[in-house]
């Protein structure tokens, strides 16, 4: 290939994709850092749920080493607390949008020094939106809603829950954005279930689980470099597992890393 062409069939605008998976979301952690090695720097970011929360500090500036502590560090009081007056929910996620504002400051997403949108569910209509205008935190938090365990977020006559029930790897809405070359980091797990629900709660995870890997693949031809950590045999709930996702993240980035090099044109 000559320089003219090389320079013609050159990426100009990285996109990233970051699906959701609850707290598997640290395997996120691990391919950013090697991202951030190699100087591949994604000038455009969309991400859903758990995916939201590491694009939003991800278009805010935050390197994948301070992502990693604050993962690290977190735990679920700092995120939720129990809604005793909520029948929609059990957990309010009021703390999570504060502690999201803690973390990455109180952006708005004109003011981001990245491109970045979050995907959410109206559960009114079943309709896909985007948010990509106003307040980060209040977005992060209804694109990670999660369904009778985590509180919707109630705005004018809509209610928000979510993002991964209708897209769960928003591929397509970092193309719209304007990027000529997507990375997708997809943490769905497998669909078949390894033990027996015991309870309601695991039945309703288990339902949700299903969907959310359904509706990661709507637009996976779109992506140019599909990165999928092995996650399944971990808690999406427990913290304990946070350094052992972050390797798995990593590992997995490793694994497509010279095909990003050529791609992007970084050979060593």
């Amino acid at each position: 290939m000559g320089f003219l062409s090389w320079l013609q069939k050159k990426p100009n605008h990285i996109g990233l994709a970051l699906s959701g998976g609850a707290l598997h979301g640290a395997a996120h952690i691990g391919v950013l850092k090697v991202l951030e090695r190699e100087g591949i720097c994604p000038s455009i970011v969309a991400g859903t749920s758990v995916g939201a929360i590491i694009g939003a500090a991800y278009a805010a500036g935050v390197s994948a080493e301070d992502m990693s502590i604050m993962f690290r560090k977190a735990s679920w009081p700092d995120l939720v607390k129990i809604s005793f007056h909520n029948s929609l929910s059990f957990f309010n996620t009021q703390p999570l949008e504060e502690f999201i504002k803690s973390k990455i400051g109180n952006f708005t997403f004109e003011t981001l020094p990245r491109k970045f949108a979050v995907v959410t569910c109206d559960l009114m209509t079943g309709e896909r939106i985007v948010l990509d205008k106003g307040p980060v935190g209040p977005a992060v938090r209804a694109s990670a809603a999660f369904p009778m365990l985590l509180s919707p977020i109630v705005k004018e006559d809509c209610l928000f829950v979510d993002g991964g029930v209708v897209d769960n790897l928003p591929a397509g809405q970092v193309k719209d954005m304007g990027a000529d070359y997507i990375i997708g980091v997809d943490l769905s797990t497998s669909t078949q279930l390894t033990d027996k629900p015991s309870n309601i709660m695991e039945i309703a995870l288990s339902v949700m689980n299903l969907m959310q890997i359904r509706a990661a693949f709507q637009d996976v031809a779109l992506i140019d470099c599909h990165i999928r950590p092995k996650v399944s045999d971990l808690s999406m709930w427990s913290f304990g597992d946070s350094d052992e996702l972050e390797n798995r993240g990593q590992a997995a980035a490793e694994l497509v890393i010279d095909q990003l090099r050529k791609d992007l044109g970084r050979q060593k």
